[in-house]
């Protein structure tokens, strides 16, 4: 299995090297992947049986929270339940901040890998959100918004439990999987600072509060095949 995993860590290294051209990475990965289906072995739990630490690669994205990327000079609080449930899920740090041309934005600071998937799942959850809610007049629509930034945090929160209750389950001889995440964690604090929340009681009306946190429950976290692309800064 030594043997196995020493493979894996080459065909890693040479799909992520950036003197590899496109072809050559392609088929390192698609060879480490392989052999990792084969012998059930994940990348943190690859990480905590070698005792090698991945080099994470600090980025962030800025994401505005307005309609379709418009100008909002406000913070909705739907947007802060939105980014910083996004932020715990991806393992990245959530904050808000002011830019000169689309105002309030979301900035998300974490690993490179971490950041792709942050920035493509917010905007996608943005933009359902604002497109769904269009189905509540008047007052009430604030109130299907915050419900449903609510329930999908309320989601993400769960899938994040079962996946971290899995790592702890995955022991190996240099600890657990679970371990390598939290390192990457402390790491990411190190360099950005911790996550900062505030705590606000909200209370909801009925109308709009039952059909936000239905439409919160249709949404797919899977992102779909051909959307690897590095999410554009802004939009």
């Amino acid at each position: 299995m030594s043997d196995v995993r020493d493979r894996i860590s080459k065909l890693l290294a040479m799909a992520t090297h950036e003197r590899s051209n496109e072809h050559e990475a392609e088929t390192a990965m698609r060879m480490a992947e392989r052999l990792m289906r084969q012998h059930n072995i994940d990348v943190a739990d690859l990480e905590a049986s070698t005792g090698k630490q991945t080099v994470y690669q600090w980025r962030s994205v800025i994401i505005p929270v307005g309609e379709k990327a418009k100008p909002c000079n406000w913070s909705p609080m739907w947007m802060g339940f939105l980014g910083v449930g996004v932020g715990r899920f991806t393992d990245c740090r959530a904050s808000w901040m002011d830019h000169p041309e689309f105002q309030r934005c979301m900035k998300f600071e974490g690993d490179e890998t971490d950041i792709e998937y942050a920035g493509w799942l917010f905007k996608m959850l943005r933009d359902h959100g604002y497109s769904e809610s269009k189905s509540v007049a008047g007052r009430h629509r604030e109130t299907f918004r915050k419900a449903y930034a609510l329930r999908l945090c309320e989601r993400m929160t769960v899938l994040r439990t079962e996946r971290d209750v899995a790592m702890k389950a995955a022991v190996t001889t240099a600890g657990t999987a679970l371990m390598v995440v939290q390192n990457k964690l402390a790491l990411r604090d190190a360099e950005f600072g911790k996550q900062k929340v505030r705590h606000q009681s909200t209370k909801f009306g009925s109308q709009g509060f039952n059909q936000g946190r239905s439409a919160a429950d249709k949404v797919n976290f899977n992102r779909p095949i051909g959307s690897s692309a590095q999410p554009r800064q802004l939009s």
